[in-house]
This record gives structure tokens, C-alpha cells and sequence, in this order.
């Protein structure tokens, strides 16, 4: 897989099927798209990656995730982050995810995004909102 077939197949992953629906094709060219960005980071690749998460932990592979994120520019990574937030069409797999993703990269142009999250009705979505609020708190009192 090369970073164009990598997009192309996260374009058409918006989202991946929810766990009790994915493949194991499916998720094995996920993983090789994340292993791919994690070796070349590429800020394009971030929404795209925000936006795929289905329901569930797309078999183990979704908390992996983070570290392509990790990978990339903070800015570039914060918004995203912050865009995806802010998206009341955000599908729910992906709200839950992307709001866990907001704990690690603590910034405060995300609040807005995160109230998003905290009227979620996932309580794990609401219960991750809190998380990244907290952090985002304790960042600020640094």
C-alpha cells in the first residue's frame, strides 16, 4: 500500500463498518494505511482518520490510532482534532474516538468540540468528554 491507495482507502472508510460488520480484509488495509502514516506522517491523512471510526475498537486497531497523530505536527493535529469535534454530523464511533483523542492532545480551542461530546447520548462518549475536560484543565493550571 502506498500513501495514495492509503487516502484513497480511508476516503472510503468515512466510517468503517461498525466491529460486528468488519472483515478481516477490511481491517488488515486499515492497519496497513495506520502502520503506513505512522513511518511518513502526512497532515492530510488526519481528518480522514478522525472520521473513520466505527462502533466499537475496530478489533484492537482503533487505540492504535493515536500514535499516527503522535506522529504529526501538534498544530496540524490539534485541528483536525478540533474541526472533527465541532461536527454535530460526527457519527458516534467516531465522536467517542476522536473525543478520547482530544485527552491527549489537551488544547483549549477544543472546548467548543467537546460540549459537543459531553451532550452525547453514549455515556462512554460523555464519560471521555469529561476526561479530556479534566486534562485540558490540568493542562491550563501548568
Amino acid at each position: 500500500m502506498n500513501k495514495t491507495d492509503a487516502l484513497t482507502f480511508l476516503r472510503a472508510q468515512q466510517p468503517l463498518p461498525d466491529d460486528d460488520q468488519l472483515t478481516q480484509d477490511l481491517i488488515d488495509a486499515y492497519d496497513a494505511a495506520r502502520r503506513l502514516f505512522l513511518a511518513a506522517p502526512d497532515h492530510a491523512a488526519l481528518p480522514l482518520f478522525l472520521r473513520s471510526f466505527g462502533k466499537g475498537d475496530g478489533w484492537g486497531v482503533y487505540p492504535l490510532v493515536e500514535d499516527v497523530f503522535h506522529a504529526c505536527d501538534r498544530s496540524d493535529t490539534v485541528a483536525a482534532i478540533r474541526e472533527a469535534l465541532e461536527d454535530p454530523t460526527l457519527p458516534g464511533g467516531s465522536r467517542y474516538w476522536v473525543t478520547q483523542l482530544a485527552a491527549a492532545f489537551a488544547d483549549p480551542t477544543l472546548r467548543a468540540g467537546l460540549a459537543l461530546s459531553l451532550r452525547s447520548e453514549r455515556p462512554d462518549t460523555r464519560e471521555a468528554a469529561e476526561m479530556a475536560l479534566e486534562m485540558l484543565d490540568q493542562h491550563a493550571a501548568r
